[in-house]
């Protein structure tokens, strides 16, 4: 799992690069446009980069939300950690379930089958 300071170094880095500037000149603070100077397109561009580095896909309807450096590094934190966090709740979640069958089928047990009603049925 990627911690918070690998994403936001890897985004700032990313960012760094595509700008042609130092690193330490960037922070989570920073507008992509306003700020960094991005366009759209190049706000595209580098997002596609983030993507690449992250190996994840970024919805078109998400880039809305992706205004600053901070929005782009908390963003991409929520892509990468739940994956492992998921399927670590999607296992764990089945376990019992999964133990609770094995046991009844080790030690023979069935649930009853339901039983007729007794009570006659007026006409």
């Amino acid at each position: 799992m990627a911690n918070t300071t690998d994403v936001s170094n890897k985004i700032v880095q990313a960012l760094a690069d595509y700008l042609k500037r130092d690193a330490a000149t960037i922070s989570p603070t920073h507008h992509l446009r306003e700020d960094l100077g991005l366009d759209s397109m190049a706000v595209i561009e580098m997002l596609y980069r983030i993507e690449e580095v992250f190996n994840l896909q970024i919805p078109d309807q998400d880039l809305v939300g992706l205004t600053t450096v901070g929005h782009v590094i908390t963003y991409v934190q929520g892509r990468v950690a739940p994956a492992s966090t998921k399927t670590a709740a999607k296992s764990t979640a089945k376990a019992p379930a999964k133990t609770a069958a094995k046991t009844a089928a080790k030690t023979g047990t069935k649930k009853p089958a339901a039983k007729p009603s007794t009570k006659s049925k007026k006409a």
